[in-house]
């Protein structure tokens, strides 16, 4: 099981993300990552998950960009209630922009 596949939010947002074009991947993944860091105090993971995601390559779909990778990477490591509010938050926003086209 995938850390995402548990929480369905999380899950929806990750898939969301993954089918929208490549322009759009870094948006989520720039609104994302500025979410995280506006809410999570215990910010010494992510320091520890740039570095990881440079010394570990993996062959994940995420991870061919750095900042969707990133992105992802924070999402993984914050507390559940904030991966579960940004991925709702992110989820909001995709809404929100479709409804401006």
């Amino acid at each position: 099981m995938r850390w995402y596949d548990i929480e369905p939010d999380v899950c929806m947002a990750i898939s969301m993300i993954e089918c929208a074009a490549p322009d759009a991947q870094l948006d989520y993944a720039d609104y994302i990552i500025k979410a995280i860091k506006e809410k999570d105090v215990n910010m010494e993971y992510i320091k520890n998950s740039a570095i990881n995601n440079l010394i570990n390559k993996h062959t994940r779909w995420y991870d061919e960009n750095e900042i969707i990778s990133r992105a992802f990477s924070y999402l993984k490591e914050t507390s559940k209630d904030i991966q579960k509010e940004v991925s709702l938050e992110v989820l909001a926003y995709k809404n929100q922009k479709e409804a401006l086209v």
